[in-house]
């Protein structure tokens, strides 16, 4: 019985959260989070944000990219308008918003780059998350 709970141990891994934006974004991320931890498959997987943004910032219109790869294979990308994936207008001061999306019915490794832009490309922030989806 020891011996199957260290295996399981073993080949639990857990998933990273980073800010990806090397200190190159406007805004600045307080905190990430991520769970469950690690990812289920065909269950709600939730990312949360924790960030602050300067004073005497407005952003009205941008895009959001996400980058996926599955198992380091990377798929096509997505652009969606970055006031669906947030409020907008969006002002100075600190936010604390989370985002909730299934994993689809695999198993493996997977990493999603998000990237918030303005209009003019200016990077707003980036996370990074890396998991195994079991």
């Amino acid at each position: 019985m020891f011996r199957l709970i260290i295996v399981c141990l073993l080949n639990t891994t857990y998933a990273t959260i980073t800010d990806c934006s090397k200190g190159s974004s406007l805004f600045r991320v307080n905190s990430l989070g991520f769970w469950p931890d690690p990812a289920k498959k065909n269950e709600n997987s939730t990312l949360s944000y924790d960030y602050t943004v300067p004073a005497s910032t407005t952003i009205t219109a941008g895009t959001t990219t996400y980058s996926i790869s599955y198992n380091f294979i990377p798929l096509s990308p997505s652009v969606e308008d970055l006031c669906t994936q947030t409020t907008c207008p969006i002002v100075s001061g600190t936010y604390n918003q989370s985002t909730s999306s299934p994993f689809p019915d695999v198993i493996g490794s997977i990493t999603i780059k998000t990237e918030w832009y303005d209009t003019n490309e200016n990077l707003l922030l980036c996370t990074l998350v890396k998991t195994t989806v079991s």
